[in-house]
């Protein structure tokens, strides 16, 4: 009984509190308004956390790098280095993220190098699995090599400088299983996936020494978030590593040759950038595109591979040179240089154009800002604001496109003409050639072009193959159709052979077939020995 009459007094006692804060609400609104309120913000902090949970448990199996710990990016902020791009707002919450979409939307990339991107960010494949799994692998599986030993100077390989101390503690245990070939290791520390993710992109993005480490990888995790395991993925250059690695460093060399007899950074980074470009050709299919290795050796290769091997040759000769992915229309990847008056973008994928250019040579973050964004771990590298040695260099002229020549009353007949066909199944696929030499007795009308004189007149093969892509780049038909005139019967043997070797391929075929997303180009070209000893060259292409 007794207990039952405590139980009846607590529960009058609690309904009289009730009645009582009724009455108080009752004669004073302001104080129910504050108690609403105060409900309502705990509601909302509420959702926001579990919202942010929510996006963590995301992110996980994410394929796109995330951003280093807060806590994390406020060190880096209380000891930015002069120059640095850190500011309060890195930490790139809501608001940040609503301004690079801003900035990605008002982007506006130039005809002549859209689509030479072909960056693809890391990959990464996660499997949740129980915690009973995961302290099994805790007790079979090795460490491997933990790299404890390792250091990396920041100014060099600036990633490493960004993350936090967990992070670099498993970036060196990557770097040094990817060194050892050892494929599969558990964590040397305790590490969250998307800690696991900022470590594994800063060694990739630090080290293109690192070839035959595919950017990506797989891992598994327990229900608290835990990386249990890690798992790296080696390309094919890794089953003969001693011989790759030679080829690797011959074709560095090569490079790094061009500079010898010039002392400043500045000199050996522009004769780099040069040779680098004069060496190499986009291609959006070519093996390994993502590494230094198919820009050096295979001499094929896309933006990931020309930033990537700009990196390490630099790297070789002492220059501080960044790998940056971000955005310019595409997923794209360009490169930071250190000279010394401070840092420079140089995007040398779209230097490599008919003819090679300048215009995204030692550019600062302004120059950048129209078709560039930086995302992900590249935001935190360096502002790009030196200008000693932006706009040194002129790019070569070149000679306006052709139009279709206009002919006058002056004709005569001849009864042979000279035709070359090339065929090129696709920019991506190994170029095959068919010449024909034909004969025939029909009229041929000699055309001579109106006020004559050499000045109209092409008289060298560079000067060619930047007139044949002039003509067609900004023309969307199915079949083109110009006519160019070149000085004399010489020149035009030399194009003939040029069309025999697959020289004019490499001239300008491939590169309109690039930029205008073709798949194949026809082409037919008609020699007309004109009166003055100069001859007219009818081309007609078609295009599929």
């Amino acid at each position: 009984m007794r207990i039952v009459e405590k139980v009846l007094y607590g529960f009058g006692g609690l309904l009289a509190l009730i009645l009582l804060l009724i009455a108080i609400c009752h004669y004073n609104p302001e104080l129910t308004a504050k108690i609403g309120a105060e409900q309502k913000a705990d509601a909302a902090e509420a959702h926001v956390e579990n919202h942010v949970n929510d996006l963590l448990m995301v992110n996980t199996t994410v394929t796109l790098g995330e951003l280093p710990a807060a806590e994390n990016v406020q060190a880096r902020m209380d000891n930015a280095p002069t120059g640095s791009n850190v500011t309060a707002g890195s930490t790139r919450a809501a608001d940040d993220a609503d301004t690079e979409e801003n900035a990605e939307s008002r982007l506006k990339i130039p005809g002549k190098v859209a689509g030479l991107s072909g960056y693809i960010p890391v990959r990464a494949t996660g499997t949740e699995i129980s915690q009973t799994k995961a302290d099994e692998i805790a007790k079979e599986l090795s460490k491997g090599e933990t790299g404890s030993s390792l250091t990396f100077d920041g100014s060099i390989y600036p990633y490493y400088d960004i993350i936090n101390e967990t992070q670099r503690a498993v970036y060196r245990q990557i770097y040094a299983n990817a060194n050892a070939q050892n494929k599969h290791f558990a964590p040397v520390e305790d590490i969250t996936a998307n800690d696991l993710k900022n470590a594994f992109t800063s060694v990739v993005n630090d080290h293109p020494e690192l070839f035959w480490v595919d950017t990506a990888y797989k891992y598994q995790y327990t229900p608290k978030g835990s990386v249990a395991d890690i798992t790296l993925v080696f390309n094919v250059t890794a089953n003969n590593l001693d011989a790759s690695k030679s080829e690797f460093e011959a074709a560095a060399k090569l490079i790094r040759d061009e500079t010898y007899g010039n002392y400043t950074d500045y000199d050996k980074e522009r004769i780099v950038h040069d040779t680098l470009i004069g060496k190499v050709k986009y291609d959006a299919n070519a093996p390994m595109n993502q590494s230094a290795y198919s820009a050096l050796v295979y001499g094929r290769t896309v933006c990931a591979g020309y930033a990537r091997a700009l990196q390490y040759v630099l790297q070789q000769l002492d220059i501080p040179c960044y790998y940056v992915t971000g955005y310019a229309g595409e997923n794209h990847a360009w490169n930071i240089v250190k000279l010394d008056d401070g840092f420079y973008n140089v995007d040398s994928t779209w230097d490599d154009t008919n003819p090679n250019t300048y215009d995204y040579f030692n550019c600062s973050d302004d120059d950048f800002a129209s078709d560039h964004v930086r995302r992900d771990l590249s935001i935190y590298l360096p502002a790009c604001n030196g200008n000693r040695y932006s706009g040194l260099e002129v790019n070569p002229s070149v000679t306006p496109p052709a139009a279709t020549t206009k002919p006058s009353t002056n004709t005569t007949t001849t009864t042979t003409t000279t035709t070359t066909t090339t065929t090129t199944p696709s920019n991506n696929t190994t170029t095959t050639t068919d010449q024909t030499t034909a004969t025939n007795t029909e009229s041929i009308t000699v055309i001579t072009v109106r006020g004559g004189g050499d000045a109209d007149y092409i008289d060298n093969i560079g000067d060619y193959f930047n007139e044949c892509f002039g003509a067609m780049i900004d023309r969307d038909d199915e079949v083109i159709t110009f006519d160019l005139i070149v000085t004399d019967k010489k020149l035009w043997d030399n194009i003939y052979k040029a069309y025999d070797r697959g020289d004019c391929q490499e001239g300008y075929i491939d590169r309109y077939l690039v930029e205008k997303h073709k798949n194949a180009c026809s082409m037919r070209v008609e020699a007309v020995p004109r009166t003055d000893g100069s001859y007219l060259l009818r081309h007609r292409a078609v295009i599929s």
